[in-house]
């Protein structure tokens, strides 16, 4: 009977640790996976903005010293812009879901000053450069204090 009981007793700790260690492992896989899901996200949108100031700070010295850009420069730029604003788009749609309020809200204002009307082109490359550099500037404050990695209890 002693016998019975003295291995009940270690099936008991065994399932117990088993599950528990289980429960920890799985809780860290999840934490480690989502952590890497904005990590990515992150990454692309300041990849994306960094693409979109270049475009935007090129467009905005050509106009300033009043000369026309090279067409192979201008294709180039234009290729940043195409996929840069489409990531940034995307980013923008998915905010609150990958990313801090701040950027969130960043990039909101970013989507809003690309949709205003200017009367110059220049005013409108001038707004648009101070919108995509803000958001850059707060999307990178933002992933260095969200994406800290946080220390177990234990």
């Amino acid at each position: 009977m002693e016998t019975v009981v003295e291995v009940f007793r270690l099936v008991a700790v065994g399932l117990i640790a088993g599950l528990f260690s289980s429960y920890l492992a799985t809780r860290d896989h999840r934490y480690r996976k989502w952590w890497e899901l904005r990590v990515e996200a992150y990454q692309e949108l300041i990849h994306s903005l960094s693409d979109l100031v270049y475009y935007f700070d090129k467009h905005y010295d050509a106009e300033i010293e009043n000369r026309d850009m090279p067409d192979e420069l201008e294709k180039k730029l234009h290729a940043y812009w195409d996929e840069g604003f489409t990531k940034v788009r995307r980013a923008a749609d998915a905010g609150s879901f990958l990313f801090s309020e701040n950027v969130n809200s960043a990039l909101i204002e970013f989507k809003r000053a690309e949709k205003e009307r200017h009367a110059t082109f220049f005013e409108a490359v001038d707004s648009q450069l101070g919108a995509a550099h803000q958001c850059l500037k707060i999307a990178v404050k933002e992933s260095k204090a969200d994406l800290q990695i946080k220390k177990p209890w234990f």
